[in-house]
């Protein structure tokens, strides 16, 4: 834009020395203002053909007035009409360059615009594939442990099942006192044993519960409602925290699903300094003997009871509110009992 203005200013300079080249008069004076005004103002229109009419009408008017002089066939007159030409050609040539000049920049920073872009686009696209496929392995990871858990409760867990009831066959019909205490002894490491391979195998199992999935799953039967969730999972929660999520979500929209007459449910769980909360909200009316139950704590409902010691067999409270639909909350402290 600068160097617009400025070659514009050099050309109205050029066409003002060429207008008062034989005096300045009041006329020549008007017209440098003139001159001065088309040069700079067509910089204000961005329709391309009036931009060149007003930059065009100067150099035609000089030209013009410049033939009129009144010495017909004076030499400095031609020479002045070659020097308007020629002041014309160079601005027209720095317009027409600097014009290019202007689209060739346009074109290089959409360029690097479009580049931006599309590496935003990569680099979302590469982040969200990394996070499939972390989520694949850690679903394979899962699937695993699970298989593992199940080849070694039935081929291990049976045959150290075996051994144990053919040594308790072996120890009922031995007759040999001095056999006792190494079969004893072989009991009792067969008993720990089995007991140190079913705690191996229930460890595994519970390390295969995948929050997320679960989650998803029981969400997904609340098919008839409008569901706004923010779930902050973790799936480094202990197994038994998630097992009472999953029990506490699964009761309540069950409880949803049977009782409520709303349309939107909203599932929030977030994950604090000390403990984790769950609360699980519709839109539903409830009945006045309904609060008042829930006031006084003389609830019957199986699900409602269910939740509370859900949460109280690990440390945690649950708590129901009816301010606006119904509210199942539950708060889990991060060390509950197991």
């Amino acid at each position: 834009m600068l160097f617009d203005v400025i070659v514009r200013l050099l050309a109205a300079i050029g066409l003002t020395l060429i207008t008062n080249a034989k005096g300045i008069t009041t006329t020549s004076v008007v017209v440098s203002i003139c001159i001065f005004l088309f040069m700079e103002v067509s910089l204000l229109f961005k329709n391309k053909y009036i931009y060149i009419c007003l930059t065009a009408i100067p150099f035609l008017y000089t030209e013009i007035a410049l033939a009129k002089w009144s010495e017909s066939a004076s030499p400095s007159k031609y020479l002045m009409m070659w020097a308007v030409v020629i002041l014309a050609g160079l601005t027209g040539v720095a317009l027409v360059l600097y014009s290019r000049m202007t689209h060739y920049q346009e074109m290089l920073n959409k360029t690097k615009d479009d580049s931006r872009e599309l590496e935003n686009v990569l680099e979302n696209k590469n982040r969200r594939l990394m996070m499939e496929q972390d989520q694949q392995v850690h679903l394979a990871t899962l699937a695993e442990r699970n298989r593992i858990a199940r080849e070694i409760h039935d081929n291990v867990g049976h045959l150290l099942s075996r051994a144990i009831l053919l040594l308790g066959a072996i120890t009922t019909v031995n007759k040999d006192e001095t056999l006792e205490p190494q079969l004893k002894m072989l009991a009792d490491t067969l008993d720990e044993s089995m007991a140190k391979m079913r705690s191996s195998v229930h460890d595994l199992h519970d390390d295969s519960i995948d929050l997320k999935k679960n989650f998803e799953e029981i969400i997904g039967e609340l098919k008839n409602f409008t569901v706004n969730t923010d779930l902050d999972l973790d799936e480094a929660i202990p197994t038994n925290i998630k097992l009472s999520l999953i029990g506490i979500l699964k009761e309540a929209v069950t409880n949803i699903l049977k009782h409520s007459n709303g349309d939107t449910v909203s599932i929030i769980m977030q994950q604090n300094y000390s403990f984790w909360t769950l609360s699980i909200t519709d839109n539903g009316t409830v009945p006045e003997e309904t609060k008042r139950k829930l006031q006084t704590d003389d609830y019957e409902g199986i699900g409602l009871n269910n939740i509370s010691n859900r949460a109280r067999s690990i440390g945690g409270d649950a708590y129901f509110y009816t301010d606006e639909g119904f509210t199942v909350y539950a708060r889990l402290p991060f060390g509950g009992k197991n």
